[in-house]
């Protein structure tokens, strides 16, 4: 079986890796699809196994079986000649006269087309080959029973099966979203992997926690790290953090404390490693007080509440502002990754104290 998973553009080789480690030798082959290594996409060869599983991977947003790969040029001409040239039988296998079908179509490179069009031409195509089989299709752009995706970047074009109704970035335990929550969650999953805190007495904190995501992805993976959930904003500690913790089966692993963590007031060193989405991190805001902010944090960080040669995750829009701070209070930059999201790059840092 062929499947393109999607993600977070930047975070292709940590699918890739998590794949691996979930599926082992049912993995064929893995790679990202796609004309660069940034295109959010990854293709897989798998065998044996279940769409349950495929639903278990924590750095994934859907998953599309794929039911042919083709060529396309930039023309609408190539487009229809690609899209016609696509089999098709295999759609009769998940087919009934009463299966509603929808329509999807993502598009990305230099096209003279555009995604409205691409799937225009796949409803049209999809009715030829339906009524040849005297069946008349019932086309549900809202809420349809099957829905088939066309995903083209560059000159590459895919057709699949939507097996995600829903993203998978949508947790069940968020009861609770901080108005500058870390979104999608597989970013948060994401970050913790970089991160790889090694056992045993790891203490992991999250500075500025707000909803919990990122403690609570890092607990469900990990059982033998504890975990420090740190916000100034006592509602999002008690009312937010706490409720999704529990929602989620990890709260006996997170301990949660309301704190100003530029002026931290917590034992020195309590923190084997930090990881946070500070404010002004994501989203972009006015540049008053920016420069102040990550000062005093990142000098709280190196003044105590790490460790020596404990390292720290976290995510920003501010990225020259960063590489300034962390080299005025002697961190380190282990590793620098671009990600995307919503239109916004953002950078995920990994630094250490020395």
């Amino acid at each position: 079986m062929i499947i393109l998973l999607t993600t977070v553009p930047g975070i292709e080789d940590i699918v890739i890796n998590e794949v691996k480690e979930l599926f082992r030798d049912r993995v064929a082959a893995v790679e990202i699809f796609g004309s660069s290594n940034v295109t959010g996409k990854v293709l897989v060869n798998i065998s044996g196994v279940t769409i349950n599983e495929l639903k278990t991977l924590g750095t994934v947003e859907h998953v599309v079986m794929v039911l042919d790969i083709g060529n396309v040029g930039k023309d609408v001409g190539s487009l229809r000649d690609c899209i016609w040239k696509l089999r098709l039988d295999e759609l009769l296998n998940y087919y009934t006269p009463n299966t509603t079908i929808g329509i999807m179509a993502d598009r990305s490179g230099d096209h003279e087309f555009r995604s409205p069009d691409a799937a225009a031409l796949l409803g049209e195509r999809i009715s030829e080959f339906l009524a040849s089989m005297g069946i008349k299709p019932l086309f549900n752009l809202d809420n349809a029973d099957l829905t088939l995706r066309l995903i083209i970047d560059q000159d590459k074009c895919v057709l699949g099966i939507s097996i995600t109704r829903k993203p998978l970035r949508n947790r069940p335990y968020r009861r609770f979203n901080h108005p500058a929550a870390l979104n999608p969650p597989i970013l948060a999953n994401a970050m913790f992997r970089v991160l790889s805190p090694a056992p045993p007495s790891s203490r992991v904190c999250d500075i500025t926690c707000g909803s919990g995501t990122i403690v609570i992805e890092g607990a469900l993976l990990r059982r033998d790290v504890s975990f420090l959930c740190i916000d100034i904003d006592y509602g999002y500690v008690s009312g937010g953090a706490l409720m999704n913790a529990r929602e989620a089966g990890v709260d006996y692993l997170v301990d949660f404390v309301v704190m100003d963590s530029t002026r931290p007031a917590i034992r020195d060193n309590v923190c084997a490693h930090a990881i946070f989405n500070p404010p002004f991190g994501i989203r972009i805001e006015p540049l008053k007080g920016v420069t102040s902010f990550y000062d005093s944090l990142l000098r709280a960080l190196r003044g105590g509440v790490l460790r020596d040669g404990s390292s720290a995750v976290f995510i920003t829009v501010r990225k020259s502002l960063v590489r300034k701070i962390l080299a005025k209070y002697g961190f380190r930059i282990m590793s620098e990754r671009v990600v995307e999201q919503g239109g916004i790059w953002s950078s995920i840092f990994k630094v250490v104290r020395e």
